[in-house]
């Protein structure tokens, strides 16, 4: 597998030093094909200037000096020129050339022929303006594809590392889902033989460890699903009442903490609430925002205060604590995943769960606070298709 990895890692530079060459190869020959047209324009200007006084002397082969002295000048006017033929044009051969006609007062006179050096237009092509841009586009291309080559190797590393972190979740979700067993059991037996017990502890004893078997049923279904090689049907989840969940879990509340002040309001038309999601998930994504509340509440006269509302499409639960509050700049940050605030062991997931949870199905959290008053955090459940439709009839026809 390094070995693969290690391969392709290699390949990408070659790759894109490939089409380097490619593109740098392409420009170097559009600018000699653009060099050779230049001196091809300038030996055709110079004659066009000249050449009556060519004419004469190549049609009356008269003193040849002017004429020597013109095609002299050749060497300067283009450095590429090498050999130019006036007499005999037809006997001059070379690589590259251009055939120039000349005209003696607007009469055809024959032409001349003149040489060009390859590798002196090579140099000009290669020191050209036109060679030296296509030359940095080609740099800015190389640079363009190593940075997406980069990013997305860098992706792929991201990707790597999250399934490899998910594996182990899995595996250690796993692991705590089996090794809870045994407790659970010592639990459930304890309950069931204890007759000293009066009736209201042991309802809290059987809420308690229902929750911890539901803890751990959810443990490993979230191994199964990240173990799995394929991705099955979505099974749809079975609503559950929002309002008795919320009852059982005060009643823990109320018994562990008998110094904090339990308040729970129903605003809502219904005893019944319905929402899409395991109970499991609704009391954890709870609970963790009451343990936050405890945390942050004062020694005295310590109150939380929860309250289920209902609107047009969805459930409002609001829970408010009279606790230390906390900073407005700090607030945007709480609900990332590794964020905590106010706690000397906080992992950062307690809200950042709880987001991710509601979100999932289609929901929401949003935290309010005032540093010294206390903070209120509210969650949105989205109302099912039947109870919007409910209500929209109840609406209708009173």
């Amino acid at each position: 597998m390094e070995n693969t990895r290690s391969s392709s890692q290699n390949e990408i530079p070659v790759k894109w030093l490939s089409v380097f060459a490619i593109v740098s190869l392409v420009v170097a020959v559009l600018s000699f094909g653009y060099e050779v047209h230049r001196a091809q324009d300038s030996v055709r200007q110079y004659v066009g200037i000249w050449e009556d006084d060519i004419a004469r002397a190549k049609l009356f082969q008269g003193d040849p000096t002017l004429q020597n002295k013109i095609l002299k000048q050749l060497k300067e006017v283009h450095t590429a020129v090498v050999k130019s033929e006036v007499q005999n044009p037809e006997s001059l051969q070379c690589l590259i050339s251009t055939e120039v006609p000349i005209t003696l007062n607007s009469l055809p006179a024959g032409k001349m022929a003149v040489c060009f050096g390859p590798s002196e237009l090579a140099v000009k092509a290669l020191t050209s303006p036109v060679f030296m841009l296509g030359v940095v586009l080609g740099l800015i291309l190389l640079g363009f594809g190593y940075r997406r080559e980069f990013l997305a190797r860098l992706h792929e590393q991201k990707l790597e590392s999250e399934l490899a972190r998910n594996k182990e979740i899995s595996e250690i979700s796993r692991q705590v889902a089996h090794d809870i067993r045994g407790p659970l059991m010592a639990l459930t037996t304890l309950s069931q033989l204890s007759h000293d017990m009066s009736t209201e502890k042991k309802e809290l004893f059987d809420h308690a460890v229902a929750r911890i078997k539901g803890i751990a049923e959810d443990l490993l279904a979230k191994g199964r699903k990240q173990n799995a090689e394929s991705s099955a049907p979505a099974v749809k989840t079975s609503q559950q009442d929002l309002t008795n969940l919320m009852d059982s879990l005060l009643k823990e509340y109320r018994f562990s903490h008998p110094a904090v002040n339990f308040t729970w309001h129903k605003h809502i038309h219904s005893d019944v609430v319905k929402v899409n999601l395991e109970s499991v998930k609704i009391q954890r994504v709870v609970s963790n925002l009451l343990n936050n509340a405890l945390e942050a509440l004062p020694e005295s006269e310590a109150a939380i205060n929860l309250t289920l509302m209902e609107r047009q499409d969805h459930w409002l639960l609001q829970i408010m604590d009279n606790g230390s509050g906390i900073p407005e700049d700090i607030l945007p940050k709480l609900a990332q995943e590794g964020v905590s605030y106010g706690k000397d062991n906080g992992n950062g997931l307690g809200l950042y769960d709880a987001k991710k949870t509601l979100e999932s199905v289609g929901g929401d959290l949003q935290i309010r606070s005032r540093v010294g008053v206390g903070t209120q955090v509210i969650l949105r459940f989205p109302k099912s298709a039947e109870a919007v439709l409910d209500r929209a009839v109840a609406t209708h026809h009173p």
